[in-house]
Formats: C-alpha cells, structure tokens, sequence
C-alpha cells in the first residue's frame, strides 16, 4: 500500500466561509444561490429544455471572488453560462494566492463544503508538478482560501440543478501578482515559471479536449483608505478607474500579453488589481490559439464608511 498517496487521498481542505458568506445548512444554501437568480440584473433562470444543451466552443468562466453577500447577481452573470453546456469532467480554477508565499502553487486535497465533497484531480496535479522544475507546494497558501471555495460551492450548487450526480471535481491554481515584474520591471524567474506552468497546463487541456474547463476566479481594483491610499474616492477616480480597467480588458480581448502588462506597469499597479498572474497565466496558455473573450458584467462596490472600492467582473472565454 502506498502510504503517501493513502494520505493524500484522506487529507481535505475544508470551506471556511459558509456560516456568514453563504448558509451552512445545504437546504439553505442551494436556496440561497437559486435566489441569485430572481434578482433585478440577475441572469434569468434559464428554461428547461436549454439546460445541458452541448454548444461546439470550449468555455472558461470569469468569475469574481467578491463575498456572495455584496454581489449575487454578479455570479449569476459568471457562471449561467454552464446551464447551455455539456458536462465537464473537471475544473481548472485559477484563483488569486492571497495568503500564499508562491507566485504559483497548486494543490492536491479535496475540498468539503456544505454541499459535499469535491474531488481533487491527483494524478493531473502530479503531472503538472513532474512538468515544471520549481516547488508549487505552499499547503498553508490553500487554507481558508475563498476564490477557490466560492467557485466550488457555487459549481455544486449548479451541477445539482443541471441533474449532474457525478461530485464535482477540480484543480486548485493559486496565481500572485507579479509584482517584482510589475512594480520593480525584474520578473523573468517568475515569467519563466509561468511559461513552464501554461505550457503544461496547455497539455492538460489539450489531452482531455472539452472534458477540461476553466474558472478564472479574480477581483479588479482595490482603491481607497482601507487599502493604504491616501484619499477619499470620487466619482472622479470611481470613473477614471472604469476606464482603465476597460482599456486593461481590452489587451485580454486582443490576447495582447505584453500590452496588458505594460498597461499594468505604467502605474506600478497602484490600484491593486488582483487578477494579474491569473489573466497573464491564461493569456499564455492560449498564447498560440485565438479565443473570444468578453466581459457580461462590472460592478464598483463603493463603501461610504471608509470611501473605499473594491471592483469586479464577469464573462467568458470560448475557444
């Protein structure tokens, strides 16, 4: 018997944010997230016989890793998208490291939610580790980690509706946020990491064809008081920080690696854009196959007791 891979196999991560993001009783969770979906600017529920519908494009999902609280709709916007899709057999969630000490890390433990156990993919996980010659191990980087949660429970919570049994199942892709490329221009260790990372991450997607999906599970910016500004926001700053996040997409729509950090680096990434590595790292993967991208949804989620902001978006990906 192999004692490690026993191990493996009985250790989990368990969701840490139910309780007050989203209810920890099932019954009550799956009501709650259907409730998303009968919110003004919600992506309507869609009808029956569209549901499962096979499409021919491959999909990957943009989607925020905001509290549910704050904004559900902006989940209905991300992830309704599967209802028209043929099942995968797992996900890819490229999330942000916001605790991790690696500018890249992965792991190899299932995750228990309120809605049940989500199966970790091992052997893709250790295909990936053999592909790339630095560490990903960074365990503590994955504890209490909620842009990995949210996309998990929310993806039960769907594949209960679409009638799927099959327990979901999923790789964990922590991303930093390049900031040694960004703020001091001195990232080539980290980009060639991240090249070595894409390219087996190619493979994977490759090999397993339309039975492989992704979730990229990102915020935008992060602005005011609360994160180290020294000023109050405007309407001013709320808009001109729309604009440069409109012009940041737009060099994710024309696959334009260079422009988008560029863009980035010009204000050192001042406003804290979370989802750097994350879209770098995708945009890499596709680096050599067109794809068609486009934002649903953006919202500024502006708190008046500290005149503070956080950003987010939805969309999709096909290719």
């Amino acid at each position: 018997m192999n004692l490690k891979n026993l191990n493996k196999q009985k250790s989990v991560v368990r969701a840490s944010c139910h309780g007050f993001s989203y209810p920890s009783d099932p019954l009550e969770c799956l009501t709650k997230f259907r409730s998303f979906f009968d919110l003004p600017g919600a992506c309507a529920w869609p009808e029956k016989n569209s549901i499962g519908k096979e499409k021919k494009e491959r999909l990957a999902v943009l989607s925020p890793h905001i509290d549910f609280q704050v904004s559900p709709k902006a989940y209905t916007h991300a992830f309704s998208h599967w209802f028209s899709r043929a099942e995968a057999d797992f996900f890819i969630i490229l999330g942000v490291g916001h605790h991790s000490r690696l500018e890249w890390s992965i792991d190899s433990r299932d995750y228990i939610t309120p809605l049940g156990r989500a199966y970790n993919r091992t052997d893709i996980v250790e295909l990936i580790e053999r592909s790339v010659n630095f560490s990903l191990a960074d365990p503590y980087g994955h504890q209490k980690e909620h842009s990995i949660e949210f996309p998990i429970v929310f993806m039960q919570a769907l594949r209960y509706w679409m009638g799927i049994q099959k327990p979901l199942e999923f790789i964990p892709i922590l991303c930093g946020g390049l900031h040694d490329l960004i703020i001091y221009d001195n990232g080539k260790d980290a980009l060639s990491m991240m090249r070595m990372l894409a390219a087996a991450l190619r493979e994977v997607l490759n090999a397993y064809g339309e039975k492989a999906a992704l979730i990229i599970s990102i915020d935008g910016c992060h602005i005011g008081p609360r994160f180290g500004h020294p000023l109050d926001l405007t309407k001013v700053l709320l808009k001109d920080t729309e604009s440069w996040e409109k012009e940041l997409w737009k060099k994710v729509e024309e696959q334009n690696l260079e422009g988008f950090l560029a863009h980035l680096q010009k204000e050192k990434n001042i406003r804290f854009f979370d989802g750097v590595g994350a879209i770098a790292l995708l945009m890499e993967i596709f680096k050599d196959k067109p794809f068609f991208f486009k934002r649903t949804y953006y919202e500024q989620w502006f708190e008046p007791r500290d005149s503070s902001a956080v950003t987010f978006s939805s969309g999709f990906l096909t290719y």
